[in-house]
C-alpha cells in the first residue's frame, strides 16, 4: 500500500467516524428533544385538564347561582303583593317550579266560612275532589304522603292521572297552622328524599306568613267594602267599581247596565233580609251595593238595558214575594240605563237616578189620580 492509499484510507475512516459521531449526537439530541416534547405535551394535557375542571366548576357555580337567583326571584315576588289571588297564584307557580311537581294546591283556613282553595296544574274536576288531608292539629306528622290507586281500566284510560303527592302544613308567623300546601305528580310514583322534603317544608314556612298577610288584608278590605246592614257592597266600593267597569267597557267596547232602585214598604223594610234576597237575585258577575237609606244599585257587566229590566223583575219578585212585614209587601221603584260611549261614572249614575226619579214621579201621579 502506498503512502497515498494509506492516507486515503485514514481519511475515509476519519470521515466515517465523524459521521458516526454526528449520528450519535443527533440520536442523543433527538431523544432529549423527544423527552422534552413529551414533558411539554404532558404539561399541556395537564393544563388542559385543569382548565376543563375549572370551567366545569365555574359552570356548576354559575348554574347554582342562577338556580338560587331564580329561587330568590320566585320567593321575592310573593312578598310584593297583598292581593290574595295574586299571592296564591305566585305561590303555586313557584312551588311547582322549584319542586318539579306537575301540580300544586293551597288550602287556607278562614275564621268564618269555607276554606279558601287554590290550585295550579289541576283540572276543575280534580280541584273539586278532596285530594289532601293532614292529621288533626295535635298530630305530629311532618307531612302526609298521598298515593292514588286506580282500577286497571281507569289506569289504562287516564294517561295523565294523578299518581301521588305530598302535603305539609302551612304555618303563619306565630307558627300556628293556617292551612295546607300540597304538590302532586302524574303517571309515575315519586319518592322524595329528605333534602327534598326539607326544601318543601322551607317553602311552606316562607309562603305561610305571606299568604296569611294577604288573606288578612283581603278580609280587612272586604269588611271595609261591605255595608254592615245588608251585607252587600257599600257606597264607597260601588263608586270605585263603577269607574273601573266603565273604563273596561269603553276599552273593550262591551256593554254595561246599571240598575238603581229604592225600597218602600208599608210596614218598614228589613234591610238585612233585603240584602240576602237581593244577593240571590243577581248574577254572579253583578255587583250589588247598598248606597244608604234604602237605595240600592247593581252594576251589570256585559249587560244591556233589557238585562237590567229582567234583573229588576227578579229583584221585585225576590223582595215582594218574601220580604213582607205588611200586607202591601215591598214596592221597588227603579231606574234602568245602559252605558253610552260618552258616559263616565258621574254621567251614567246621574242618568240612572234621573230615570228613577221619573218612575217615582209617575208612580206618585198615578197614586194621586187614583185617590
Amino acid at each position: 500500500m502506498t503512502l497515498a492509499d494509506e492516507s486515503a484510507t485514514w481519511t475515509s475512516a476519519g470521515a466515517l467516524g465523524l459521521a458516526a459521531l454526528f449520528l450519535g449526537l443527533g440520536i442523543v439530541l433527538f431523544w432529549r428533544w423527544r423527552r422534552a416534547a413529551a414533558r411539554e405535551i404532558a404539561a399541556v394535557h395537564e393544563s388542559t385538564a385543569r382548565t376543563e375542571r375549572l370551567v366545569a366548576e365555574v359552570r356548576a357555580a354559575l348554574a347554582d347561582a342562577q338556580e338560587e337567583g331564580r329561587r330568590i326571584t320566585l320567593l321575592g315576588e310573593l312578598g310584593t303583593t297583598l292581593d290574595l289571588d295574586a299571592a296564591l297564584r305566585r305561590a303555586l307557580e313557584a312551588v311547582s317550579e322549584l319542586t318539579g311537581a306537575d301540580a300544586a294546591m293551597i288550602v287556607l283556613r278562614q275564621d268564618e266560612g269555607e276554606p279558601i282553595t287554590a290550585a295550579f296544574g289541576l283540572s276543575e274536576e280534580e280541584s273539586s275532589r278532596e285530594l289532601i288531608g293532614l292529621p288533626p292539629d295535635g298530630g305530629k306528622a311532618r307531612a302526609v304522603r298521598l298515593s292514588y290507586l286506580y282500577t286497571a281500566e281507569e289506569a289504562a284510560n287516564d294517561e295523565f292521572r294523578l299518581s301521588g303527592g305530598l302535603a305539609v302544613p302551612l304555618v303563619g308567623e306565630t307558627e300556628e297552622r293556617i292551612g295546607t300546601l300540597a304538590i302532586f305528580w302524574r303517571r309515575v310514583e315519586r319518592t322524595l328524599s329528605d333534602s327534598e322534603l326539607e326544601q318543601f317544608e322551607e317553602l311552606s314556612r316562607v309562603f305561610g306568613p305571606a299568604l296569611e298577610n294577604a288573606r288578612l288584608f283581603s278580609e280587612a278590605r272586604r269588611l271595609a267594602d261591605t255595608d254592615h246592614l245588608t251585607g252587600l257592597h257599600n257606597a264607597r266600593y260601588f263608586e270605585e267599581r263603577l269607574r273601573r267597569e266603565i273604563a273596561r267597557a269603553h276599552r273593550y267596547k262591551r256593554r254595561l247596565g246599571l240598575l238603581v232602585f229604592d225600597l218602600e214598604q208599608g210596614g218598614g223594610a228589613d234591610l238585612v233580609a233585603a240584602g240576602n234576597r237581593i244577593r240571590t237575585a243577581v248574577r254572579a258577575t253583578d255587583i250589588a251595593s247598598h248606597l244608604g237609606e234604602g237605595r240600592f244599585a247593581v252594576i251589570l257587566p256585559e249587560a244591556a238595558e233589557a238585562d237590567a229590566e229582567r234583573l229588576h223583575r227578579r229583584v221585585q219578585f225576590a223582595l215582594g214575594g218574601r220580604v213582607d212585614s205588611g200586607t202591601d209587601g215591598v214596592l221597588i221603584h227603579a231606574g234602568l240605563v245602559e252605558l253610552r260611549p260618552e258616559d263616565d261614572a258621574v254621567v251614567l249614575r246621574e242618568r240612572a237616578e234621573a230615570a228613577l226619579e221619573r218612575v217615582k214621579r209617575v208612580a206618585a201621579e198615578r197614586l194621586s189620580a187614583a185617590q
